[in-house]
C-alpha cells in the first residue's frame, strides 16, 4: 500500500533537524576547544624589555618582569622604569583584573584594584603605566606549546612562557 507524502515530509524534517543539531553542537565543541587552546592555561610569565615614547617624544625604557594568570584573574608587574632624563624607578604592583572575551585569543580587561608594593616608587612619574594598565586589551596567540605572543594595550609586546 502506498504511504501519503505527509509521512515522508515527518521523516525528512526529523532528519535535517537531526542533521543541523549535530552540526551546530559540532561548531559549538570547535569553539569551546579553540578557546581552551588559545589561552594560557597555567600562569605564564615574561621577561620584559621596552621602550615607550610619549607623544611629546620623551622616551621611557624599562626592563622587568610580569606574569599573567587568567583563572586567577592578576597581573603582576615588577619593572626597572627609566624616565627621559635617565632617573630610575620601581613599578612594582599586582592587578587585580576582570577579563571579559572578545574572542578566542583576545580579552578586554578591567583593573578592579591595584596593589602597590612597598618598593614601588614610580607612582606619580610614569603615569602612562597606570593608564594604560587600568583596562584595556590584551591579546594572546600560541607560538608554541609553551609560549604565547601577548599585547597589552599596545605597551607591553613580547612572548609569555608557560611552565610545562
Amino acid at each position: 500500500m502506498h504511504k501519503p507524502p505527509h509521512y515522508r515530509t515527518k521523516k525528512l524534517i526529523l532528519l535535517l533537524s537531526l542533521a543541523s543539531t549535530l552540526v551546530f553542537g559540532t561548531l559549538i565543541a570547535l569553539q569551546a576547544y579553540t578557546y581552551h587552546e588559545d589561552t594560557p592555561q597555567a600562569p605564564c610569565y615574561a621577561a620584559i624589555d621596552f621602550i615607550y615614547t610619549l607623544d611629546n617624544g620623551q622616551r621611557w625604557t624599562g626592563k622587568g618582569d610580569m606574569s599573567i594568570n587568567m583563572e586567577a584573574q592578576e597581573i603582576y608587574l615588577y619593572f626597572n622604569l627609566k624616565d627621559p632624563e635617565q632617573q630610575e624607578f620601581l613599578y612594582n604592583r599586582r592587578l587585580d583584573v576582570q577579563f571579559d572575551t572578545l574572542d578566542s585569543s583576545r580579552f578586554l580587561f578591567k583593573t578592579l584594584n591595584a596593589t602597590v608594593f612597598e618598593s614601588d616608587n614610580s607612582l606619580k612619574h610614569a603615569l602612562f603605566m597606570r593608564r594604560g594598565l587600568e583596562g584595556g586589551l590584551i591579546t594572546f596567540s600560541r607560538f608554541s606549546d609553551v609560549e604565547y605572543y601577548y599585547n597589552i594595550n599596545n605597551i607591553l609586546t613580547g612572548v609569555c612562557h608557560v611552565p610545562t
